[in-house]
């Protein structure tokens, strides 16, 4: 929104906004290596090279308390993204 603090007028996005996997659109993405929930994929560890070449900016749907190194690994995968784009040395203690 124009002119409220900290906004970006001009920001654009290119990709898309979800990840999603659709059961009706397997053929498009693969399948699910997790289970479906009214239609949508729940992501296992099968789906995460799908999730990292994937341009959107968020995913859905993760279940901690089933596929825990799912969640782990994009963590982890995040934080190195994070720290190799740091401009400030990086302390070894700051990985995992």
């Amino acid at each position: 929104i124009a002119g409220v603090p900290g906004s970006m007028p001009n920001a654009a996005w290119e990709g898309d906004l979800k990840a999603v996997k659709w059961i009706d659109m397997e053929e498009s993405h693969g399948g699910c290596h997790g289970h479906y929930v009214r239609g949508i994929c729940v992501y296992g560890t099968g789906d995460l090279k799908w999730l990292f070449n994937s341009t959107s900016m968020f995913a859905n749907k993760f279940e901690l308390k089933t596929y825990p190194l799912t969640v782990e690994c994009l963590e982890l995968r995040h934080r190195q993204r994070t720290l190799l784009q740091s401009e400030v040395q990086v302390e070894p203690s700051w990985y995992f």
